[in-house]
């Protein structure tokens, strides 16, 4: 894994460089804020999700194992279509996916093949005043050793103290992520404190392809889709003027039914030089996703949870919690 005391490998000098850059963004937007220009409407954002099963159990480290995404965001000129917001999104990605035990060292062991991408993201998003959202996202990247996701997971585990994951020799061979994801999501009903919605989302490519329904229910103090923080539509919304009153404040829930066609980290990448161990995948599988929203002026904090059914014959069912910061200038 490369410990010379005298060299950085090559993924400490980027992850060095990414802590300094945004460690500079941060405090370009502290002295902003302290500086009280605060505008009536905001027009960027930064974001950073992580998504990670040990926020439901410290023990647990298995399957969708962890998610990484550093998002950025900003507000198009809508001048022309007075209907309709966009916003343009750019995002950097890194995912690990693991089988149910870390310490398994044998491929007959595994429920699940060892995965890691890192990737970046174009996406586009168009909210409607009719209360419908579609976003479309390109995502080009890496699966394989050469994303070096199993040096990072192995770092990770020596710096906590934690069981070393024994079986990334087992991983994804190396193989391009080429993606296309598409979303629609519109409300069919709405009360004072409640609402119901849809959500369909598609996705095609090297990596994963599948298709998903959702049905949404939220409950609390929520604004429409178009401006809400369930789909981050705040740029370009008006904020209230003081800055400690919440914006929003709901809970939703939201079942899925997912058609699976193909999903590379379980059956193998297509593209490039086969790799030795694979397994099929459930091609129905039911998701449960739930949250809790919270958003003021310029913040918002998105706890989520995630509970899925076997994605392979041999896999558990699946639970996984995220945490979504965003900050908007």
């Amino acid at each position: 894994m490369g410990n010379d005391q005298g060299h950085e490998s090559p993924w400490h000098v980027s992850l060095n460089l990414m802590l300094k850059n945004v460690s500079s963004a941060l405090m370009s937007v502290l002295i902003l804020s302290a500086s009280g220009q605060i505008k009536e409407t905001t027009t960027r954002e930064v974001s950073i999700i992580v998504d990670n099963d040990v926020f439901t159990s410290v023990s647990r480290d298995q399957y969708y194992s962890s998610g990484i995404f550093g998002v950025f965001r900003h507000l198009l000129d809508t001048t022309k279509r007075s209907n309709v917001k966009i916003i343009q999104s750019y995002s950097i990605n890194q995912r690990m996916f693991t089988p149910k035990w870390v310490g398994w060292t044998e491929a007959e062991q595994m429920d699940r093949p060892y995965a890691g991408q890192l990737s970046v993201t174009l996406g586009r998003e168009y909210y409607f005043r009719s209360s419908q959202y579609i976003k479309s996202k390109l995502e080009l990247g890496w699966m394989g050793p050469g994303s070096l996701t199993g040096d990072i997971h192995e770092t990770w585990h020596k710096w906590f103290g934690l069981p070393p994951p024994l079986g990334w020799e087992h991983q994804i061979n190396d193989s391009p992520v080429i993606n296309l994801y598409a979303t629609y999501a519109k409300t069919l009903d709405t009360s004072e404190d409640a609402d119901i919605s849809i959500e369909s989302n598609l996705s095609l490519g090297t990596v994963f392809s599948h298709v998903r329904q959702e049905l949404m229910v939220r409950l609390g103090n929520f604004r429409p889709i178009q401006e809400s923080i369930q789909y981050n539509g705040q740029l370009g919304a008006r904020r209230p003027k003081s800055g400690a009153l919440i914006k929003e404040a709901y809970f939703f829930y939201s079942p899925g039914l997912e058609y699976v066609f193909y999903n590379a980290t379980i059956e193998g990448n297509f593209i490039g030089k086969d790799t030795d161990y694979t397994e099929s995948t459930n091609h129905w599988v039911m998701q449960h996703r739930a949250g809790l929203m919270l958003s003021w002026r310029v913040f918002d904090i998105q706890l989520m949870y995630y509970l899925r059914t076997k994605e392979t014959p041999q896999a558990d069912p699946h639970q996984y919690a995220g945490i979504h910061l965003n900050y908007r200038f």
